[in-house]
């Protein structure tokens, strides 16, 4: 995947159409770099256990005052 850093700053894919070996100079007139992205990454969520001491503040949270009111 190539993309393309414009002069202004933006960045934009490169067409489908792109040569690495023969680039067309008239695309790439705007062009300010060339990039190659080898990897994408994809953001992840780490889910971990909740310790004994979290667990216990966790049911005082629940106990509040809406929960005293339905008693």
């Amino acid at each position: 995947m190539y993309l393309f850093k414009k002069k202004d700053g933006s960045l934009i894919e490169a067409p489908e159409t792109f040569d690495q070996q023969n680039p067309g100079w008239e695309e790439l007139k705007d062009v300010e770099e060339v990039l190659y992205v080898s990897k994408v990454l994809i953001p992840q969520i780490k889910l971990v256990p909740k310790t004994a001491q979290n667990q216990k503040s966790g049911d005082k949270a629940e106990t509040g005052p809406e929960q005293a009111k339905k008693k």
